[in-house]
């Protein structure tokens, strides 16, 4: 078995930037898209994050699966001068700026 030093290195930088809300899940697309061409145009690296509620609130409080758009947080000022230029209204947009809540495979416990 080969071990490298990246299995010893535990990295957890990413922040959470936004979360897409728009009601409809027309809409929540072309928020979305709209924030990952802009982000990919200014060469911010990010991921999506998707929630699942569990199965109590999925029944009983009719919550929908989150989407939440993460950056490395060096790259953030950048991020949110891109969410900015977008000019999305608050109805379809969250931003958050908190440490992203990630669980790695090579996570050491």
């Amino acid at each position: 078995m080969i071990d490298n030093m990246m299995t010893h290195i535990k990295v957890n930088n990413e922040v959470d930037l936004c979360e897409i809300i728009a009601v409809n899940d027309k809409r929540r697309n072309v928020v979305r898209h709209k924030i990952e061409a802009a982000l990919q145009y200014a060469r911010v690296s990010y991921f999506l994050r998707w929630q699942e509620p569990g199965f109590l609130q999925r029944v009983l409080l009719k919550e929908k699966t989150r989407l939440i758009i993460c950056v490395n947080e060096a790259q953030m000022e950048e991020a949110l001068r891109v969410i900015d230029g977008l000019q999305l209204t608050e109805k379809d947009v969250l931003l958050s700026g908190k440490k992203s809540k990630n669980r790695y495979i090579y996570e050491n416990k």
